[in-house]
C-alpha cells in the first residue's frame, strides 16, 4: 500500500478494573497476526472520540463514554528506496468508562486484557509496543504522550 498522503487513525485504550489492558489480534494488514490496541481509520466528516467510540464498538462490542486524548503517534516506513509506504498519524484516547461484552468481529482473530508486562512478551504492532513503554514510564496522566517512529521496511 504505496500512499501519498497521511492516513489518520484513531485507538482506544482500556484498562479493566485490575489494571489489564484490552488488545485485540488484528487479521487484516498492516500488521496481520500481531496484537494492538482496538482502533482504525477516521471517516471522512467523522469526529476523532466519534471515530473511536465507533472502532472500538465494532472490533470489541464494547460501548465507549468520555474517550480523553493521551497519545499521538507518528509513524512512517518506507522502502529501501525511499518511498513511503505506510504513514500514519494515530491519535489514541483513554476510555474508562464503558459496557457490553467482549465480542470480536470479523477484523478481529482474538481479544483480551492483559496487564503491561505480559503484554510486552506478546506479537505487538511496534505502534502498540512503543505506546505499552510510554505507558508504563509516564501513566495516563502526566499529559499527552508523544510518539515518533520511522523505519525502513527490507523487501
Amino acid at each position: 500500500m504505496k500512499t501519498d498522503t497521511p492516513r489518520i487513525a484513531v485507538g482506544a485504550v482500556v484498562f479493566d478494573k485490575l489494571g489489564r489492558l484490552l488488545l485485540v489480534k488484528r487479521r487484516y494488514p498492516p500488521a496481520p497476526e500481531r496484537w494492538s490496541i482496538p482502533g482504525g481509520h477516521v471517516e471522512l466528516g467523522e469526529e476523532l472520540k466519534e471515530a473511536v467510540i465507533r472502532e472500538l464498538e465494532e472490533e470489541t462490542g464494547l460501548k465507549g463514554y468520555n474517550p480523553k486524548l493521551i497519545a499521538i503517534t507518528e509513524y512512517v516506513s518506507e522502502d529501501t528506496g525511499g518511498r513511503i509506504i505506510y504513514h500514519y498519524v494515530i491519535i489514541d484516547f483513554l476510555i474508562r468508562e464503558y459496557q457490553g461484552d467482549l465480542r470480536p468481529n470479523e477484523e478481529v482473530l482474538d481479544i483480551g486484557f492483559f496487564n503491561l508486562k505480559e503484554a510486552l512478551s506478546l506479537k505487538l504492532t511496534v505502534t502498540t509496543r512503543l505506546l505499552i513503554k510510554a505507558l508504563m514510564t509516564q501513566g495516563v496522566s502526566n499529559g499527552v504522550i508523544h510518539i515518533v517512529y520511522r523505519e525502513v521496511l527490507k523487501k
